[in-house]
């Protein structure tokens, strides 16, 4: 018990330098002409390139997983001939980039379009597509995967965030639920959320809300509603 109250104090520290490092390289990159529009989510570990990032374009509403790569500059043809190669990478309006993935120079991603986590972007992929694999292929339309979430947690089990946060909602209690079921879900936007960019979290929480709102009044008598756990009483 010692040696976890001595830990953990030090693991808290060692996450807020690591993120406090990643925030400042973030806005180095930024001041060199990188380009985030309004609501943008970037998690830590994004590797923008460095040299170049003047020319990525990020727009309103992306989010960006953890350890994604975007690379503007190719040096395939340096050796042979004396030049590099440079090339815009724009990510469009409501774009999810999943964690891993390496979207490759003078690219275009959406708008509203998703990428699989671990791909490797090599084309463009045009709008509401859903691709994955190395390299990305479209798969389906992102609106088909939202129309199929979106009715998997109207019959489903929905957590909210905030029980999550104070422990009515145990990690015990995720994974009896999941005994059951192939996938839970949670709603709500934690207290504390540091990755967001140029964003207004009022307008983020009220959004959220207003989504699920409109998900749970589209239930109808003949359809079982999201169940929710029960409150602990003392």
């Amino acid at each position: 018990m010692l040696v976890l109250k001595l830990v953990k104090p030090i693991a808290a520290m060692v996450s807020y330098i690591h993120y406090k490092r990643d925030r400042l390289r973030l806005a180095k990159l930024i001041h060199k002409g990188l380009k985030i529009g309004k609501n943008v989510y970037i998690m830590d570990d994004v590797e923008f390139d460095g040299e170049y990032p003047f020319l990525i374009e990020i727009g309103d509403n992306c989010r960006i997983g953890r350890g994604v790569r975007i690379l503007t500059h190719d040096a395939t043809t340096f050796r042979d001939l004396g030049v590099t190669r440079l090339a815009p990478v724009r990510i469009l309006e409501g774009t999810f980039i999943g964690e891993r993935a390496i979207i490759l120079p003078g690219v275009k991603i959406g708008p509203r379009a998703l990428i699989g986590a671990g791909s490797m972007v090599n084309r463009d992929i045009g709008e509401d597509k859903a691709a994955a694999g190395n390299p990305a292929r479209p798969y389906g339309t992102f609106s088909d995967l939202l129309a199929k979430y979106r009715q998997n947690a109207k019959s489903g089990t929905i957590f909210k965030e905030e029980d999550f946060e104070k422990g009515v909602v145990t990690a015990e209690k995720m994974i009896l639920a999941l005994r059951d079921l192939r996938e839970v879900f949670i709603c709500g936007v934690p207290s504390k959320d540091p990755y967001y960019i140029n964003t207004d979290m009022n307008e983020i929480r009220a959004n959220a809300r207003q989504k699920y709102n409109e998900l749970a009044s589209s239930l109808t008598p003949s359809e079982p509603a999201a169940i929710e756990p029960e409150r602990e009483t003392n």
